[in-house]
């Protein structure tokens, strides 16, 4: 699959290069920017729909002091971690002919029939600066080379949003792009829906998180096939996250409301688990095995997530009272957990992250972490992300004496 991925990343990089020398079809190529979809529907009533879900509101977040002094700080989105966010409107609007284009990992463009990109639906992620940016600056401005739009009777319902989504991450399928159906179903719209298209429809748990909401895999069409769609009517939303790193309640909410009640699995968990990492590219635990061998004598199991199906990981998590992990995409699994369960996050000097910190808030869980020993730390976040870690086993026994402590006065 990592391999699948990286030449499906190769494939897309060199094409999207081709695209900006050679001329076809340029007549594809947007005209101007829409900025704001509400204003697009006042204007175009007949053809555009607006639905508000849930209004502007402003985010915050309790980060410890000390947490925010070892966060590590990168250009653009993943600096400081955010107290404070003003999240924009969440909304649904409702193209007749419109389309989408996302022939990358780094944007998506939806157009409206008259030739113009909608910006607070669109996307565009700056690799170099890590962060978005202005809808005019999206790359397919810069295209010169189009397919023709395949052209799809009835109404699709779009799912991408772009960035770690788009390469297949599971924590960025979970949070950035499922929950857009919440805003969908909030609207009165999901019944509606004939297709939703994602980015690759192959993929495990895009197939059980949606077959968990009744679509089944003859509803996905995914961005592999064509980049380049026309709908008689496109649905779109914009990112859940609003323009930044804040996730909202109700994406939690519905998240928990499509997976819960956990599946039964045949097999039983221990409450307190240990995720390894020992599967993916980047992370690892080098001194895993003293680690493991601390925590069986406290009760702990040790869990590799990649074999699991959705209902597993569901199950395993739905029960876990303590859950130790070096960051990574498979805490995602923690939005099943109860509430007042523990959190107890690992991380390489070089990659101090707030993304479960805040996640664990919006859930009422417990957050704990310490940062690891890194050998030879990257400075730059690409790299930094893959960084190995060395755990410090007297430092980590008191979080888990703490968090074991506090598991105790939970009522069964």
């Amino acid at each position: 699959m990592m391999l699948h991925s990286f030449l499906r990343r190769a494939q897309r990089k060199v094409g999207r290069l081709l695209r900006e020398w050679f001329s076809h079809n340029v007549h594809h190529r947007p005209i101007g920017v829409h900025p704001s979809s509400a204003a697009l529907a006042a204007q175009q009533s007949r053809d555009v729909m607006y639905d508000e879900v849930v209004p502007a509101y402003t985010s915050h977040l309790a980060v410890p002091d000390d947490f925010y002094e070892r966060a590590t700080a990168y250009e653009g989105l993943h600096d400081k971690p955010h107290r404070t966010e003003e999240v924009p409107a969440a909304f649904v609007v409702a193209l007749r002919n419109g389309r989408v284009y996302a022939d990358n990992f780094n944007s998506v463009a939806i157009i409206a029939a008259d030739g113009r990109l909608v910006g607070d639906v669109s996307f565009q992620y700056d690799r170099q600066r890590w962060d978005t940016t202005l809808p005019t600056a999206n790359n397919i401005f810069r295209q010169r080379f189009f397919r023709d739009p395949e052209v799809v009777a009835g109404t699709v319902c779009t799912l991408l949003s772009g960035g770690g989504a788009a390469s297949g991450n599971y924590y960025h399928w979970l949070i950035d792009s499922l929950p857009r159906l919440h805003l969908v179903q909030a609207a009165g719209l999901l019944d509606s829906v004939d297709y939703f298209l994602v980015y690759d429809k192959s993929r495990p748990f895009v197939l059980d998180t949606m077959g968990a909401l009744g679509i089944g895999p003859e509803r996905l069409l995914d961005v592999t096939r064509n980049p380049h769609l026309r709908a008689d009517r496109l649905l779109a939303t914009p990112g859940v996250r609003g323009k930044l790193t804040h996730t909202p309640a109700w994406a939690c909410d519905f998240l928990r409301a499509v997976l819960l009640p956990p599946p039964v699995v045949p097999r039983q968990f221990s409450p307190f688990i240990y995720i390894s990492r020992r599967d993916a590219p980047g992370r690892h635990i080098l001194n895993e095995d003293a680690l493991e061998a601390m925590l069986h004598e406290l009760g702990f199991e040790t869990h590799t997530l990649t074999p699991y199906s959705q209902a597993e990981k569901t199950a395993l998590f739905a029960q876990a009272r303590i859950v130790v992990s070096s960051v990574g995409a498979g805490l995602a699994n923690i939005v099943v957990c109860p509430e007042g369960a523990e959190l107890i996050e690992l991380f390489p000097e070089s990659f101090v992250v707030a993304d479960y910190l805040e996640f664990t808030a919006r859930l009422g869980m417990h957050h704990q972490y310490l940062v690891c020993r890194t050998p030879n730390p990257s400075q730059e976040r690409i790299n930094a992300q893959r960084d190995h870690l060395i755990v410090d086993l007297k430092a980590l026994r008191p979080l888990l004496a703490r968090a074991m402590q506090r598991q105790q006065t939970v009522p069964a």
